[in-house]
């Protein structure tokens, strides 16, 4: 990704192409629309676009599984709460500045499961490495990456 110093430093970042279905959803249709999951996100990283399902926003914030999307929503779209939220976990691309020798950790300090950890190389830049199993998927690690390497996708 061609990045300028000021869009670096601005936080201007290129937002994910995959919109992230909300913890417990069925992937079923059914949405009428109505918001009531925007409005009860204790985070506000719900979004909703005319004739699509809500998604997150984790240019936003991070996902805290507080359930309030599932408790407001009037439709049965959501699975029961003892099931994994969402199959999603962490991924860091060849986009992230490491891998241009520039020292950045700004994706395992916003890691509280420490799903990511980075391993000192010989040119004293350390590179990150994902742990999958320790991941919640909840997107804590999206927002402060300044080149938007770091996502979620599904784990096989």
């Amino acid at each position: 990704m061609a990045l300028s110093r000021r869009e670096l430093f601005t936080g201007q970042r290129v937002a994910s192409a995959d919109g992230i279905a909300l913890p417990w959803w069925r992937g079923e249709n059914g949405c009428d629309g109505c918001g009531k999951c925007i409005s009860a996100c204790e985070t506000h990283i719900i979004r909703l676009a005319a004739g699509e399902v809500p998604h997150l926003d984790f240019l936003q914030g991070e996902c805290t599984f507080c359930a309030a999307c599932a408790e407001a929503c009037p439709q049965p779209l959501f699975h029961a709460r003892e099931t994994e939220p969402f199959p999603q976990r962490i991924r860091i691309d060849n986009r992230c500045i490491t891998f241009l020798g520039v020292n950045c950790r700004s994706c395992q300090e916003s890691c509280e499961q420490q799903a990511i950890r980075f391993h000192l190389m010989p040119n004293g830049i350390a590179q990150p490495e994902t742990l999958p199993q320790h991941c919640t998927g909840c997107g804590a690690c999206i927002a402060p990456c300044p080149v938007s390497a770091t996502g979620l996708h599904h784990e096989p």
